[in-house]
């Protein structure tokens, strides 16, 4: 049992835990003779007896210190202890796991390229020298925000590393894949399936931790009997441009399709950036199409935007929102409708962000384009242009938490059922932009939402209300539905 204060070799003095791993523990220590910090990764107490875990171990730390790189983590020592292995690390205060970042949101497509370029360097070197990740993932990427808000990002734990043929074997540790596996949902297929793998399983897990960042959705390949279809960024997100997207897609190609080396995938990322869509930070077709759009919005605008679909609480058996979906014109052009009129309770938000039904005014009538004060018909009064009967019903008020994206997933889990009619499936794929304490349905399971078929999900969608921020936040949430009644 490690802690804080044992000493190893007398020289370094450990300080505090940072961290632990499958194999082992990180700690901050001091080096007594030069005073300087350290991180020292010590391995768990009896895996000693293990000689493939202290093989890969010791290779780790070989490793580490003999291939150097700007955005590698450096070993500065490599020790054996009274049987206790640890390899002594460059320590670098402020550092923290990729996931890190990952959890304050969707990040937007050219900074994770420009983090995704800073990986495949520290790849490249690791390449050239024969060697293998085998465990590239968010994890095991240590990001910090530098002075300018530039990213540093160093990949680090060697511990999956395996040489790769034909090159020589650099420390004459292991030659193989580790039964370790590496991390979920960032490790190439054929890894997973025991097949031979080579350096463009590393090229894999970039494209994995790019997919990952930009759509806050994990690369899920499914089950081999029921292999799952990968679907591109750019079709889950819309503010990611095609040629950003198709590079992760052919990093996530099988093998034989994927790029050839970390070099290949860096030039072809730095020519992705070049296009003026990239630099945009729009896909071509939404700025081209995103007049005719515009105009087509104020055709269908005033048959999407009145009170029972703003307000519809149940997408399914509500009179006004089955009227107003029949107004839709045939064909079912893709729309984006407006948002939603703000319900007048929305000044009163109660803790906790719960469902309220707003009360009517004394002597209602229909105003559905008045911008402030969303007024219902009584039920015995006909919706204008609807043939129905309108009828006053909940709407989703706004959250009174800052907008993270781990609110906008919290609250739309938590509008499962309401989603439940909108999908057959057990989970449902929800692409959402959120701005103003709005949110906007981009892509419904991959595609481009549609009316009036898609009507279900955008009602849902747009009754959500966020509390506002300064950025808008873009990404995916997966839903899973509950079973049917």
């Amino acid at each position: 049992m490690h802690r804080a204060g044992d000493l190893l070799e007398g020289r370094y003095e450990l300080e505090a835990q940072l961290g632990q791993g499958g194999t082992a523990l990180v700690f901050r220590a001091c080096n007594l003779v030069t005073k300087a910090t350290v991180a020292i990764k010590i391995m768990e107490a009896g895996r000693e007896q293990d000689p493939e875990a202290v093989a890969y171990f010791s290779q780790e730390g070989r490793l580490a210190a003999r291939i150097r790189d700007p955005h590698l983590v450096p070993a500065l020592h490599f020790g054996v202890d009274e049987g206790r292995y640890f390899i002594v690390y460059d320590y670098l205060p402020g550092t923290r796991p990729l996931s890190a970042l990952s959890e304050l949101g969707p990040v937007a497509p050219r900074r994770v390229c420009e983090i995704a370029l800073q990986v495949l360097y520290a790849l490249d070197t690791l390449h050239r020298a024969g060697v293998v990740h085998g465990d590239v993932s968010l994890n095991n990427c240590l990001w910090r925000e530098r002075d300018g808000g530039r990213d540093e990002v160093r990949l680090c734990d060697l511990g999956c590393a395996w040489a790769r043929s034909p090159s020589s074997v650099v420390t004459g540790g292991p030659t193989e894949v580790s039964d370790s596996r590496g991390s979920a949902y960032c490790t190439a297929p054929e890894i997973l399936n025991d097949e031979a793998g080579d350096h463009r399983a590393d090229l894999w897990s970039v494209g994995a931790i790019m997919y990952a960042l930009m759509t806050m959705r994990d690369v899920d390949l499914g089950d081999p009997e029921e292999p799952l279809e990968i679907k591109p960024p750019a079709s889950l997100v819309l503010t990611i441009s095609k040629d950003i997207s198709d590079v992760v897609m052919r990093a996530l190609a099988p093998a034989d399709q994927r790029y050839p080396s970390a070099a290949a995938m860096v030039e072809a990322i730095r020519a992705a950036l070049a296009t003026p869509s990239a630099k945009r930070g729009l896909p071509l077709w939404a700025s081209v199409a995103g007049m005719a759009l515009t105009a087509g919005l104020a055709t269908v605008g005033s048959l999407v935007s009145m009170p029972a679909v703003q307000l519809a609480a149940d997408a399914h058996g509500d009179a006004g929102l089955e009227s107003a979906a029949k107004t839709v014109p045939a064909g079912g052009d893709e729309v984006t409708p407006p948002p939603p009129l703000e319900p007048e309770t929305s000044s009163s938000v109660p803790a906790g962000g719960d469902e309220v039904t707003p009360q009517p005014p004394p002597e209602p009538t229909v105003e559905a384009n008045h911008a402030n004060a969303p007024k219902v018909a009584p039920a015995s009064a006909p919706m204008a242009g609807a043939g129905r009967t309108a009828r006053l019903t909940k709407t989703f008020i706004r959250h009174p938490e800052p907008l993270t994206w781990g609110v906008v997933e919290k609250v739309v889990t938590r509008k499962a059922g309401a989603l439940r009619p909108c999908s057959s499936d057990e989970y449902i794929s929800l692409g959402l932009r959120v701005a103003d304490g709005r949110a906007t349905l981009e892509t419904l399971d991959g595609d481009r939402p549609s009316l009036p078929r898609d009507r279900c999900a955008v009602d849902v969608v747009t009754r959500l209300r966020f509390a506002k921020s300064d950025d808008p936040l873009v990404g995916v949430v997966g839903v899973k539905l509950p079973d049917s009644p």
